[in-house]
Formats: structure tokens, sequence, C-alpha cells
């Protein structure tokens, strides 16, 4: 089997069952592989956004202090080898059909019954977990693909720590359409005597973490009590903030855009300084700087290279968006702005729109390449009716094109955005380069 064929077959597995949450599938198959998850230590991150953020600056930051790291992510952006990665390099295109040739000899021996077999995740999951047992590395990064207390990450009894970005609505349809219901499902990750770390300051939420950590004997960690940043300024590519800790205090300056960079370098400081504290690592401060300051995170409110200015955004849900558009405001506050927006079916759609439309000159809506897809002409046939600056192009790449070259002549600023499928296809046609799926 080579990359191609074992993509396609991934991507079609058990089509019938694209999300069933519960642990029992995913134990079973780690039992039969021969319970990778326990080879190595483990650092867990949940949050409506910024796990990914968090997920890759602390696998940075642990990297920079000498650890063999493995970082597992959901989902990614141009390529399927970005999701499973060791000191940040994409797992081999080798490697990934290796393990999932192991994973799926075992995934296909599991019992028949209804709701037994695997899910795509699941295999995924034990492919990144079966990798990092064979490349022996020291610590593992993951962060959790929907909520936490069924997914499929969710199978270590004792990380070093867990971490709680923010809770907001996303995937409600799942979680609950309560904050309270949310932080519950999120704070399955949270284990006995292991701490949590949380960015998390909404008084609802923050009762369900707090309280599931006093059940379990944790102790937690949260922004603007135990720790906090101070911005000190905002410009692109170069915004500068202040970490204060319990005990570390650094200035330091990031090429990551936006107040939500700063608040996920500041989670992700904070795991490492509590990591210093129980000795796990020797906490080393020109490291934290040179890391800090040439982390570069695609597709997170990016400028992309370009003769014009385009900027590329993975807000997939209504409270990203509503920092995209804080975003555009603060660092482009007298600029045009037109963009292309694919949003996902299972997304608040009405909402997103509704928060975006009335800073863009122009709106292409466009249909993300998968199946979680929100019918375009759904949106459309809704949008159209309430703004006059919507329009609609099917296919991502002449969206793309169109609207970045109509920026260009109007020296206004490209952004697209709506989904990491949308951002991804759009970034590799930029690039040149073709699309995995």
């Amino acid at each position: 089997m080579n990359y191609e064929e074992m993509i396609n077959k991934l991507f079609s597995f058990h089509p019938e069952a694209k999300i069933r949450l519960g642990l029992d599938r995913i134990e079973e198959l780690l039992e039969r592989l021969g319970n990778p998850q326990k080879s190595f230590k483990y650092i867990h991150v949940t949050g409506t956004n910024g796990k990914g953020t968090v997920t890759r600056t602390v696998g940075k930051l642990l990297t920079s202090h000498g650890f063999k790291v493995g970082t597992y992510f959901s989902p990614h952006l141009e390529t399927f080898r970005e999701r499973i990665r060791i000191d940040d390099v994409f797992i081999p295109e080798d490697r990934a059909v290796d393990v999932y040739e192991r994973v799926i000899k075992e995934a296909d021996k599991m019992p028949t019954d209804p709701g037994m077999k695997p899910t795509f995740f699941e295999i995924v999951t034990a492919m990144a977990f079966l990798y990092f047992k064979d490349q022996r590395v020291d610590v593992v990064v993951s962060e959790v693909g929907m909520g936490g207390r069924f997914d499929a990450t969710n199978v270590v009894d004792d990380p070093l720590c867990s971490v709680i970005t923010i809770i907001d609505y996303d995937h409600m349809n799942v979680l609950g359409n309560t904050l309270s219901q949310i932080a519950f499902e999120k704070s399955g990750i949270i284990k006995a005597r292991s701490p949590v770390i949380t960015g998390e300051y909404k008084a609802e939420p923050l009762r369900v973490i707090t309280n599931r950590a006093k059940e379990l004997n944790s102790e937690v960690r949260r922004i603007g009590k135990d720790f906090r940043y101070i911005v000190k300024r905002i410009e692109f590519a170069r915004n500068a903030f202040e970490f204060v800790g319990k005990r570390l205090r650094i200035s330091l300056e990031t090429r990551m855009n936006g107040l939500a960079a700063m608040n996920n370098i500041a989670i992700s400081l904070e795991v490492i300084e509590y990591l210093d504290e129980i000795g796990f690592i020797k906490l080393d401060r020109d490291k934290i700087y040179k890391t800090i300051f040439t982390i570069p995170w695609e597709g997170r409110f990016e400028w992309f290279p370009s003769d014009s200015t385009i900027i590329l955004d993975v807000a997939h849900n209504a409270p990203a968006m509503e920092m995209l558009r804080k975003n555009l405001k603060l660092y482009f506050p007298s600029r045009q702005m037109n963009a292309v927006v694919g949003i996902l079916n299972d997304k608040d759609y009405k909402r997103m729109i509704e928060i975006i439309a009335p800073i863009f000159r122009r709106i292409y809506l466009t249909s993300p390449r998968n199946e979680r897809a929100k019918a375009p002409f759904e949106i459309y046939d809704w949008a159209v009716r309430r703004y006059d600056n919507i329009g609609f192009i099917k296919e991502i790449e002449e969206a793309t094109d169109l609207c970045t070259n109509i920026s260009k002549k109007e020296n206004a600023i490209s952004v697209i955005t709506g989904s990491f499928y949308t951002v991804g296809f759009a970034r590799n046609f930029l690039r040149g380069v073709k699309s995995e799926t």
C-alpha cells in the first residue's frame, strides 16, 4: 500500500459512523496494539478554541528544552501528515502507511457488533500513539478531537497535567446547549491529583472546572489569578507582551497575531512553569524567548506571503469569528476587506455570518470539500436575503482567485475563513500545491 492509497482508505473508513463518542472501542484497539499510550508522559489539551495553538507551543517549548516530543492535532490544514508530529516534523509517508496497516489489522479483528468498529478518529489516534511509541518519544502533547470526557485521546490516567483553554458554544448537538454542559464534557480530561491549567474566566464554566478538579484533588491554575499576560505592543508579526506566572516573569515577542494568540501562549507558558516546579524540566529563559519569537502557526490569523494582503484564519465557530472580527479591526482599522467563507454543517452559520458580514465589502460563500460542509445554497439563500454583499462560488480555488484579484485591484485585504478545510484548500491553491483530499 502506498501513501495515496492509505489516505483514500482512511478517509472512507466507516462512513456510516463519522462521530461516535465513547472509550470502549479505542481502549480495546489500544489493548490489541500493546497499549502504546503507556510508553510516554502525556499532556492533554482541550477547549473550544486555541487548543491547537497551545499543543504546538507547549510541544515546541519542550523540544527546545531537549525533549523528544510527539504532538497530535485534529483536524489538519493541508496534509494528513501534519496531525502526527515529532519535534514538529510531520510523520513521513512510509511511517504513516506502516502504522496504519498495523492498526487496521487489529481493528479488523474487533467485534462486528453495531457500534464496536473503530471510527476514523480512533484509527488515527491509535496510529499516532503507536508511532510515538515506536519512536520512543519522551512526552506527547495531544489536543482533544471533540469535547474531552469520551474523546478517543482521553485514555491516559496519569497525565503530567491537563489544559482547558476556554469554554464557549460549539458542537452543541453533541456537547450540550449550555456552557455548564460543555464545560462538564471538557472537564472529563481532568485526572486525579493532576493539575488543570485553564484560560477560562467566565463564572459558569469555571465553576464546573473547579468543582471537578476538587472532586479529584487536582489543583486548578487560572489565568488572571495564578498567571497572566500584559500586552506591550500590537504590531503585525511583532507583538510584544509580558508573561507573569507564579515565579516566572518574562518579556516576550511573538510572530503569532491577535489577542487570542497571546492568551494561548500564556497558557502554554504556565504549563512549562508547572513542569519546572515539579522538576520535569529545567526552565531556560533564553530558550523560551527564542521559541516564542520564532513559532509560526499557519492559518491562525496568518498573513500569507503575496503581492497583496491575504489573511488566512481557520475561525470555524461563532466565538472564533468574533475574535477574527476584533483582530481585523485591531490590525487593519482603515482598510477595505473582501472575504471567502466556507462553513461546515454542524456550525451556527447564521451567527457566524452575522458577526462578520458588516465588516466586509464582499463575501464569497463557498463549499468546503468535506462531507460535513454545510449545503452552500442553504447558507446563501439565508444570507442573500439579509445582506447585499453576499455572493456564491462553489469551488474554493475559484472563489479565492476572484477574491484576491479583486482585492488587489482595490488595494483591499482578502480574508479566507470559515473552517480548516476552506483555509487548507485555499492555502494549497495559493501555494500552487495539490490538496490531498
